[in-house]
C-alpha cells in the first residue's frame, strides 16, 4: 500500500526493492534490443552465450549496493566478451556497465572505489582504443573521449553521492550529539535547580522547625503555672509557622507556570535580620548583632546566601549549643561581606554531628563556593562553636 501511495519514498525506503525493479527494467529493455537487433556486416546475431552474458550483465545490478565491487566486476566480466564477439546488441549492456561504475564510486570508501572504480574505467577504455583501432569494422575515433567522458561521469557522480551522504551523517552525527550534551546539560542545571532548592527548603524548614519546637516545649512547661507566657509561646510557633509557608511559597514558585497569577513573598535580605534575630530571642538564644563597616546594598544573590548561612548557623546554636548566647558579625569591606556567627554553647562535637548527612553545613559550603568565597567552621578557643565566611562581593554566583 505505501508503494502505491508514495511510490519514491517506498523505494527509498526498500533500496533491495529498488534495485531489483531497476535490474528486471534493465533486463526487459536488453531483451527488447536483443530481440528486435539484426546483424550488420560481421556483427553477430545473438546466441544462448549472447543472451547469458546480456542477461547476466544486468540482471547483476540487483545486488549493485549490498555487493558493489563484485557487481562491478561481473558486469564488466560479461559486458567485454558480449563486446569483443561483436553481437548485434552491443548497445545493451553500456547502461548496466555505467550503474556498476557508480555504484562502486557511491557506495564503497574512497581508497577502494578509487581502485576498483576506476580499474574498471581502465579496463572499458581499453577495449574501447582496441575497438577503435581494429581496421576491419572499427569503431569510430570519437567513441575513445565519448564513452571516456560517460565513464568519468559515472564515476565523478557516484564519488560525489558517497562524500555527500557522509557529510550528512556526520551532521546528523553531530545533531544527535549536540542534543545529547543539551538533554544532559538540562539535566544537571534541573539537578542543580532541585539542590538549590532542597537547601532553601532545610534553611526555612529547620530554622522554623526548631524555633516552633522550643516554643511548644516552653509552652508546655509554663502552661499550668504561667498562662501569659505560654500563650505568648504559642503565638510565636503561630507566626513562626505562617512565616516559614510564606518562604515555603516563595522558594517553589520557581516550579509554577509563568501565568501562575500567585504573590511571592520578597527574597530574604540583609534586611531581615532583625526578624530572624527576633525569632532566635523569642525560641531561648540571645543574639547580639554586630555590623562593622559602612553597610550598603549587596547583589540579592549574595544578600540571600549571607541571610541563608547567618539563619543555619543559628539554627544549630538553638538545637545544640545548649543554653548559650550567640554573635552575628557583619564585616562591610570594599570587595566582600564577612559573616561571622559564633555562641558559647557546648562546642564542635553537637554541631558536627547535627544533622545527620551534614546537609546544613554542605550547603552553606556550596554557597560561599558559588561566589568564589571560603568558609570555615570549627570549635571557638574559648569554647562554642563559630562559622566564618567570606563572600567577595565582585564574584558572581
Amino acid at each position: 500500500m505505501d508503494l502505491l501511495r508514495d511510490p519514491v519514498l517506498s523505494l527509498k525506503r526498500r533500496p533491495l526493492l529498488a534495485d531489483a525493479l531497476l535490474a528486471a527494467l534493465f533486463v526487459a529493455t536488453a531483451i527488447g534490443i536483443g530481440v528486435a537487433s539484426s546483424p550488420v556486416g560481421s556483427e553477430r546475431a545473438m546466441d544462448p552465450l549472447g543472451w547469458f552474458l546480456l542477461l547476466g550483465a544486468n540482471a547483476a545490478i540487483a545486488w549493485r549496493r549490498v555487493h558493489p565491487v563484485r557487481v562491478g566486476w561481473a558486469v564488466l566480466a560479461t559486458t567485454i566478451p558480449f563486446w569483443v564477439l561483436d553481437y548485434a546488441a552491443d548497445d545493451a549492456c553500456g547502461m548496466s556497465l555505467l550503474v556498476a561504475i557508480y555504484s562502486v564510486a557511491a557506495h564503497v570508501d574512497r581508497p577502494r572505489s578509487t581502485i576498483h572504480g576506476l580499474g574498471i574505467v581502465a579496463v572499458s577504455m581499453l577495449v574501447v582504443v582496441v575497438g577503435v583501432l581494429i581496421p576491419q569494422d572499427s569503431l569510430p575515433w570519437y567513441a575513445i573521449p565519448a564513452n571516456g567522458v560517460l565513464f568519468a561521469a559515472a564515476w565523478i557522480l557516484g564519488d560525489n553521492l558517497r562524500t555527500r551522504r557522509a557529510y550528512l551523517f556526520e551532521l546528523e552525527e553531530n545533531a544527535a550529539s549536540n542534543l545529547a550534551r543539551q538533554e544532559m546539560e538540562a539535566k544537571q542545571a534541573a539537578g542543580a535547580e532541585r539542590a538549590r532548592i532542597a537547601r532553601e527548603l532545610h534553611d526555612v524548614v529547620a530554622h522554623s522547625m526548631s524555633v516552633m519546637v522550643v516554643q511548644a516545649g516552653a509552652a508546655r512547661r509554663v502552661i499550668g503555672s504561667d498562662p501569659e507566657r505560654a500563650e505568648e509561646a504559642i503565638q510565636a510557633i503561630e507566626a513562626t509557622g505562617r512565616e516559614s509557608l510564606n518562604e515555603m511559597r516563595r522558594i517553589l514558585g520557581v516550579l509554577r507556570d509563568d501565568e501562575d497569577e500567585a504573590e511571592l513573598a520578597p527574597t530574604p535580605s540583609l534586611d531581615d535580620f532583625s526578624k530572624l534575630v527576633q525569632q532566635c530571642e523569642e525560641a531561648g538564644l540571645p543574639v547580639d548583632l554586630v555590623v562593622e563597616g559602612e553597610a550598603r546594598r549587596l547583589p540579592a544573590s549574595l544578600e540571600l546566601s549571607a541571610y541563608r548561612i547567618v539563619q543555619e548557623s543559628l539554627t544549630n546554636s538553638l538545637k545544640h549549643a545548649g543554653p548559650a548566647r550567640a554573635t552575628v558579625r557583619l564585616r562591610y569591606q570594599e570587595a566582600a561581606l564577612d559573616v561571622e556567627v559564633a555562641d558559647n554553647g557546648r562546642g564542635a562535637a553537637a554541631h558536627l554531628t547535627a544533622d545527620g548527612k551534614g546537609q546544613g553545613l554542605v550547603g552553606m559550603r556550596e554557597r560561599v563556593e558559588a561566589f568564589g568565597g571560603s568558609l570555615r567552621t570549627g570549635p571557638r578557643p574559648g569554647g562554642g562553636f563559630e562559622v566564618r565566611a567570606h563572600l567577595p562581593v565582585g564574584t558572581k554566583a
